[in-house]
């Protein structure tokens, strides 16, 4: 009997050390930045297929070119400051909240990574200056071309319990 009253009492604290409330809500405007690829482009694959030529087989490294987000993020950090939870609003289509990991919680930066299948998105947030820094590697989706984006936006933080 004594293992059922451990036991009990143990998922118990489990249930109410697992549940984190948010700890800051940061709000930011559209990242703009600019993007750098490296491979074969795809007009230069279509216009061998076209002139039944073999596919190019050299690599470019192109840009930096301008590009930016079409979405403003939301992002939400756990009082536990292990989880963060982004959401994009403004997207078409629109994206289903995802979660990250927060590898770094100081005052003056948090840093955060999201990993998903063929992309890394790394997220450095200096509060005392209300700015983020968004960084993605990913490759696409052909296999043919990796692109790395850099991104800044200005963010209001709104925090549960004064800092």
């Amino acid at each position: 009997m004594k293992v059922y009253v451990v036991l009990a009492w143990l998922s118990i604290g489990v249930a109410f050390t697992a549940k984190a409330e948010p700890l800051v809500t940061i709000s930011c405007e559209k990242p703009e930045g600019s993007s750098t690829t490296y491979g074969v482009p795809l007009k230069e694959r279509l216009d061998a297929l076209a002139q039944e030529q073999p596919e190019p087989v050299n690599p470019t490294l192109r840009g930096p070119t301008k590009n930016e987000y079409q979405g403003k993020p939301t992002f939400v950090i756990d009082s536990n400051r292990k989880k963060i939870t982004i959401v994009w609003s403004e997207m078409l289509p629109s994206l289903p909240a995802a979660d990250g990991v927060i590898v770094q919680f100081l005052p003056e930066q948090i840093s955060a990574i999201q990993v998903e299948p063929w992309s890394i998105t790394t997220f450095s947030f200096f509060p005392k200056m209300g700015t983020v820094f968004i960084g993605q590697q990913s490759m696409a989706l052909d296999f043919h071309n990796a692109m790395q984006l850099s991104t800044f936006a200005r963010c209001e933080f709104s925090w549960s319990k004064p800092q």
